[in-house]
């Protein structure tokens, strides 16, 4: 008979591929700015890749509106169920600094 592994130990996100938080300006004269950043990819102990699913805020490559800052998170699962620390960071639009008029 052979001992089954557990696998204990969970997904991590690559270091530093989690986005920083994001400050723009507005483009646009409805008050929103085009926002890009790559989705973060992960490991795990086990050689297969993790679940990586946003579980609140928007898409890249979206556009955003002025206004309170927007977060944005994922999450990280590996196939055992270890779920790792969430990925997390903030996209601010603003009027400042625009030629555009907020209204």
């Amino acid at each position: 008979m052979t001992d089954a592994i557990l696998d204990k130990e969970p997904p991590q996100f690559i270091a530093g591929e989690c986005p920083d938080d994001v400050i723009l300006d507005i483009d646009s004269a409805n008050n929103t700015a085009f926002v890009h950043w790559v989705v973060p990819s992960g490991s795990d102990n086990s050689g297969d890749p993790p679940d990586i699913v946003e579980v609140h805020g928007h898409e890249p490559d979206t556009r955003f509106a002025a206004g309170a800052p927007h977060l944005v998170k994922y999450t990280i699962t590996d196939g055992a169920g270890n779920v790792g620390p969430s990925c997390k960071f903030m996209i601010t639009i603003q009027c400042e600094g625009s030629t555009m008029s907020c209204v």
